[in-house]
This record gives structure tokens, sequence and C-alpha cells, in this order.
């Protein structure tokens, strides 16, 4: 007699697709540097599984063997650099561009179902996060405002690195949990991911990031805006076109000229920019860098660039550019800007075809978005926050996550949510 699981109990396992909670697990571990290793040996198997999901599913479904072949090579480059990467004994080198092309492979094999069920375990992984914060304020006696995030993660935890890279994380998590909130129906669901939304944000604020606070609701903002203008009329679309650069020109006004915070502001800016323009003209100081860059670690850079404060004030020890592009350029050349635009393009041409799907006029509430919509959102995010830091550099978790959200881009679904309810595939869990 063939064994068959409950109803209900199948229904469950169904939604949550357990195993994608591993990478739930991961985020929350690696918060603490103790528990860096197996959080990382985690973040591991989770790919090895999807790969393995991915290459019986492929195989199964009669694809080529060209794509089993391209599958199988990845899980055996993981196989290979598993040590590297559980031990960080590679963390600032090719294994960081590795993580991210394994989360684009895995992200580019999710449907739109198992999609929004891998938002939605990312996206919940604020709240324990929160818990971990909350409880260890209470524990140290620090005051209960958003200052203590930073102090407490930088005293205590540091598992992620720098506060930089648990800023970039908190952005992506907060963004998942707001586009599972948008996706999910059933109350359980919906209640966990709003309380995620709320988690996640306040994690942004705490940790001190401008560019975290900021990207989060604009990559929405604009996201939502972009969809429910796309078929209406040319005249309405240059209206609000106008509206938004008047307010974003407002908004800068107030961020560099009026605001009680603006000569820091400015001053972090400043500097900031600086870097990355120092960086960037690694290139062309001669030695063959304007090819190859000088290669990894920051010891060339921070010498080249000696001139150029870090947070703390001190000379020769900035680390990294503040942003990506520069990043790439100083390390590795017009080789490493050529990989940018190669991926930037990839992802321009999957949104482009995402966003050619939506053909109808989108009402102005949520119930009218579509995977498009979700996907212009997340890399709207990566990109804001490509430009103000430099998001892969030695933390593997969020080169994963850098890789799984630009895939979000091939997710091939036009169905507004209204169609998704139709089709009958939605949990009302």
């Amino acid at each position: 007699m063939k064994f068959q699981l409950p109803a209900c109990l199948h229904k469950w396992l169904t939604w949550l697709r357990p195993f994608d909670a591993l990478m739930f697990l991961s985020i929350v571990l690696q918060t603490y540097r103790s528990t860096r290793e197996l959080s990382l040996g985690l973040l591991v198997i989770w790919l090895v599984w999807r790969l393995l999901v991915s290459l019986s599913e492929g195989l199964g479904d009669g694809i080529s063997n060209r794509f089993g072949f391209n599958v199988a090579l990845f899980l055996g480059l993981l196989l290979v650099n598993a040590r590297l990467i559980v031990l960080r004994d590679d963390v600032g080198g090719p294994t960081q561009f590795l993580l991210i092309a394994l989360g684009f492979v895995v992200g580019t094999n999710l449907g739109e179902q198992s999609w929004r069920k891998m938002i939605f375990w990312l996206g919940v992984s604020t709240i324990p996060l929160f818990f971990l914060f909350l409880g260890q304020a209470l524990i140290s006696n620090f005051p209960l405002e958003f200052g203590s995030i930073e102090k407490i993660y930088n005293s205590t935890m540091r598992g992620h690195g720098g506060i930089n890279r648990f800023a970039t994380l908190s952005l992506m998590l907060s963004i998942s949990a707001w586009y599972s909130f948008v996706f999910s129906r059933g109350f359980f669901a919906r209640t966990l991911s709003s309380l995620a939304t709320v988690a996640g944000y306040i994690l942004c604020i705490g940790s001190g990031s401008r560019l975290s606070v900021v990207a989060v609701p604009l990559s929405i903002f604009i996201a939502w805006s972009v969809l429910r203008l796309k078929a209406r009329s040319r005249e309405l679309q240059s209206i609000a076109i106008g509206l938004y650069t008047l307010l974003f020109s407002c908004l800068g006004l107030w961020w560099f000229l009026l605001s009680p915070s603006s000569a820091l502001n400015r001053a972090a800016d400043y500097y900031r920019l600086e870097a990355a323009r120092c960086w960037f003209s690694i290139m062309f100081s001669g030695s063959n860098r304007f090819i190859y860059g000088v290669g990894y670690g920051a010891g060339k850079p921070n010498e080249l660039c000696r001139h150029i404060p870090d947070f703390r004030g001190e000379l020769g020890t900035i680390g990294h550019a503040h942003n990506t592009f520069a990043q790439m350029a100083g390390h590795h050349g017009i080789l490493g800007i050529i990989y940018l635009i190669i991926l930037v393009l990839l992802v321009f041409v999957g949104l482009s075809a995402q966003l050619a799907k939506v053909q109808q006029v989108l009402p102005l509430g949520l119930r009218g978005m579509t995977w498009a919509e979700a996907a212009l959102g997340i890399n709207l995010a990566m990109i804001f926050t490509s430009f103000t830091t430099t998001i892969f550099i030695y933390s593997q978790l969020n080169q994963v996550l850098i890789g799984l959200f630009a895939a979000s881009a091939f997710v091939d679904s036009g169905r507004t949510i209204e169609k998704y309810l139709d089709a009958g595939i939605d949990d009302n869990l």
C-alpha cells in the first residue's frame, strides 16, 4: 500500500518548501562570528540541493543535455570550492564571483511559485534577527533605540563582516519581506510577512546606512510607478515624470542643504565620491592596470589612495571603493567593467521582456502587482546600492543573494495577482 501524507500536511510542506529554510537558518546563524562557518555550510548545502533539483527537473523534462552539463559544471565547481567558501579562506578572491554566478544559476531555474516561497523565507528571517538584537539590548542594558543596533552589531556580532555588509543584507531582506507580504494571500503568511517588513526596515534604520533607509521605499515606489504608468496616456506619463522630478529635486535639496545633518551628509558623500574616483583612476596608473587592474586585495589600492580617510578618519585603510563599478575597475581593470556591463545587460534584457508582457492598465492598488514589478523593485535596490557601496565584497551570503536577485528578472510570468488567484494556484495559508 502506497504511503501518502495527510492532505493538510502535504499542503503545508508544499507551501513552505522546507529545504529553503536552510537559507533562512544560514542568514540567522551568520549574525555571530562563532556560528559563521556553520551558516556557510548550510548555505553550501542549500546551493547543492537547489542545483541537484534543477538538474533532476531538467533531465526529467527532457531539456537538452547542454542544460544538464551547465548545471552539473556549476555543481562541480561548488563542491571543489566548498572548503574555501565555508572556512572563508578565499573571502576576497575568485570565489566571490563563483558565488554570484551560483546564485544566478539557481535563481534562473526557479519558477514563480518557487520564487514566491523563496522571498518568503528570505523576508521572515528579519524577525529572528530583530529579536536577536532586542535580546542583546536587554541583556547588555543598551537603550531601546535605533542607534543601539549598530553598536550591538559592532560589539557582539560582526558575523557578516562590517556594518555595511549587514546593512546591505537588511536592505535585501526588507524588500523581500515587502514583496512576500504583497504576494501572500493567507492570513498566516501575510501576518508574518508584514511583521518581517517592519522588523527589516528597523534593522535598516538601526544599521546607520542612509542608503538602506532610502533605497527600500524608493525602489518599491519607482517600480510601482513604472508599472502603473506603463499603459496610460503620454500626457499622464509626462505629468507624473514632472512631479517626480520636482519631488526628488526637493528631497536632494533637503538632503544636502536644509536638513539638520546636511553638513554631515555632504562630508560623508564627498569622501565616498573621492574614494570611488581614486579607485577608478587606478586603471590609468600604468603597468597594464587598464586591462587587468591590480588584482585582489586592498593593499595596493590603499597605497594608491592613501590620502582618503576611512570612517574612523584613518588614512591608508579605506578598504574598498564605496562603489561597485569603481571597485571592479581598480581590481580588474577594463575586463572587470566588461563583466559588470554583461551582467547589467542580462538583467536589463530580462526585465524588459517581463515588462513587455504587462499590457493592461493596472489598478493603483497593490492587487494589480505582477512579478515584473517585484523583479524591477528588487533589481533597482541592488543598482542603487551598487552606486554607493561595494555590495559584493567580504560576505559570501550577500554574494549568493546578489546573483539570486539578479535572476529574478528571468521569471517567466506576466500575471497579476488577480489572474494568479483565478488560475487556482494560490495558497490559502
